[in-house]
This record gives structure tokens, sequence and C-alpha cells, in this order.
């Protein structure tokens, strides 16, 4: 469930990164370990992708730095978390006619929020550096896992809590600097579940690219997991004669996948924070180039992309079946699409503003 800001910077011209690389300390060590991809071709912007203007002019529902994912309580309050650590809540509940909410602390966390939901009264949260949490009432805050089969929870990213109670939620990559892993393609995301009665995390899958959204899949026994570097979506069964077994639900994305929701209809809407990078996809057939980009300082691979709204609904085969767009970025960097009382609700984790759009 992340995406990082929208940057530019020279080194990335295509015109300049040769200039870039010559410039380095061939003996200098690289804090890059890239692997060399030739990337799918991305899809064409036609049919059910064709760009329109859906998410131009809609409504601010609430506005803090940073809303990367929302959920509802019973109530029917929004709650959503910001770039420095807080969670916040509306005051009053949220419906189709509620415009710049008034919002207050809920609680204060050591992370960054990204991912999540509710189970029962408590709201469980997703965090970097802070791994998976759970917050009461009060807004008091327990830690339900910070490390798995030996290794931190350094990016904790998104939830889905299946019928069992068994917490699946995804870490999406090993590195503090997420762009670390879109360069090197290490595919160092896992999979994870919490076991509320042992309090134990196992690891479920491994060797994802930038694990990002959770959410169950179309036939009762699999999860359905963006991943956000490979532009796919992966299916993992947990259940029946195929569990343990993965395999691809939709490949060869318009853009990086970031969360990934259903609101029970058979169909998936996935938030598209940023159409591809082709910087990106030209580079990684040169890994040599991308290791020596590594011995430069860290804004040398800030990458560029453009201001684009994007959301894209999948069928239960994974076919797109519609797409919803701004293709001016006043709403752009969609991290969630999350369906509640027939509406889309929008965060973005580097904006600052949830919005709403009615899907009626």
């Amino acid at each position: 469930m992340v995406f990082g800001p929208i940057r530019r910077h020279p080194v990335l011209a295509a015109g300049l990164v040769v200039a870039g690389v010559a410039a380095v300390n061939r003996s200098q060590e690289s804090r890059l370990d890239p692997v060399g991809w030739r990337a799918p071709d991305p899809p064409a912007m036609a049919g059910a992708l064709a760009a329109g203007e859906e998410l131009s002019g809609l409504d601010t529902v609430v506005s803090v730095d940073g809303p990367e994912d929302v959920a509802f309580d019973a109530d029917g309050r929004l709650y959503t978390g910001a770039e420095d650590g807080r969670m916040y809540r509306t005051v009053d509940p949220v419906d189709d006619e509620t415009t710049d909410a008034t919002v207050e602390v809920f609680a204060e966390t050591d992370g960054r929020p990204l991912g999540l939901t509710f189970e029962g009264e408590d709201l469980l949260v997703a965090g970097t550096g802070a791994g998976l949490l759970s917050v009461d009432t009060d807004g008091e805050v327990t830690t339900l896992a910070a490390s798995a089969d030996g290794r931190p929870i350094n990016f904790a990213d998104d939830i889905y809590v299946a019928d069992d109670g068994t917490v699946y939620f995804t870490d999406a990559t090993v590195h503090g600097r997420f762009e670390d892993e879109l360069w090197e393609l290490g595919d160092t995301g896992r999979l994870l579940a919490y076991d509320p009665d042992s309090e134990e995390t196992s690891v479920e899958l491994e060797g994802l690219g930038f694990a990002n959204g959770v959410v169950p899949g179309p036939d009762g026994e699999s999860l359905l997991v963006t991943e956000t570097s490979r532009y796919r979506i992966t299916q993992f069964f947990v259940d029946g004669d195929r569990a343990g077994e993965h395999e691809p639900f939709a490949e060869a994305l318009v853009g990086f996948p970031d969360n990934i929701d259903t609101d029970g209809d058979g169909t998936y809407w996935v938030a598209i924070p940023s159409l591809r990078a082709d910087i990106l996809d030209t580079l990684h057939r040169y890994p040599w180039v991308i290791r020596q980009l590594g011995k430069l300082p860290d804004s040398a691979t800030e990458i560029d992309i453009e201001p684009y709204g994007l959301v894209v609904r999948f069928d239960e085969d994974g076919n797109v079946v519609e797409s919803l767009h701004d293709p001016d970025g006043d709403v752009f960097g969609v991290t969630s699409a999350t369906p509640h009382d027939g509406a889309l609700y929008l965060g973005t984790l580097f904006g600052s503003d949830v919005k709403r759009y009615p899907l009626s």
C-alpha cells in the first residue's frame, strides 16, 4: 500500500544517465544489487482502459498529510493514518454528502500507518517501522507482530482478516527506502500470517516484488497479493488441494499496483498510484548501470513519474473490466480505493485528501 512521491531528478533523464554513471567511482561499494529484467509491455490505454475524466472534480472528504488508506467503524466514522504517525478519525459519521469533515487524533504510532482494517471494535494497522498493530477504542496501541522468521517486519503494508481470525498482512520489502526495491527487483516482499490464539507470526509466501495489497481471492481458498515492482497480482492458495501454491492472477499491468479491495460483487478495485516509469523499464535491462547509480546519493534514484489518477477494476478472472481516470492529475497517487456505502474512498500516500467517487 505504498508508492513514493512525485519527484523529478536530472540524473533520471534518459540523456543524463550515462553522464551520471560516468562520474561514479567504480571502486565504490553500491547499495544496490540489481537483477536484470525485461518488463512485459504495458497494455494499450484502450477499451476498458481508455482514458476518461471519471476522477476529475471529486469531493474531498478528509484532509490530512498522506492518508494512504481508510477504514470505517460501525458508526460510520472514517479512520486514516498520516505521515506523522498519527491515526485520525472523523468526529461525525461520514455519508455520501460529507465534505471537508472535521477530524480528531485517535492514536499515535511509532511508524507510518499504511493499511487499515477493523477486527471487531479494534482497528488493525500495518505500518512502516511499526509492524502489525492493534488499536483499541480508547486509542491504546498494541504491537502484535514486529518480526517473522527472524527478520524484522520493516514495511508492513496491508491487512486482511480471514473468517478463522488469521490476520494476513504484507511486508513489502527489506529495504528502508522503497525505491531501492523498485530498482533492485530483489523480490524481498513477504506475505505473513498472525495467529491471534498463539500470538505467533508465520511466513506464508516469500519472493514477492514489493508485496502490497492483500484481499481474499475469487474462489474462497486463496488470497490476491499485489506486487508493485513487478506490475502484477499474484494468487496464493491458503486452503484446498492447492494450498501453498501460487500463480499469476493478472500480469503486465499498466502501472504500479497498490491496494486492492473488493465490495463483494466478484470484482476487484486496484489503486494505481502511477503509470509506469519508462526509465525503470529501460534500465532494468542494464543492471550494471543501476549498480553504478547505487553509488550515488539517494536522490539520484528518486523516480520520475507524472501526476495521473487511476483506479482499475478487474473481474474474477483477472481481466480489466473498467477504469477510472484523472489525466490532469488533480486526483493523483491513488493508493487505495475502499468501497463503502455505494462509493469508493480514495486514499493517497503523498497527497493530502481522501476523495469520494460515487459508484452510482
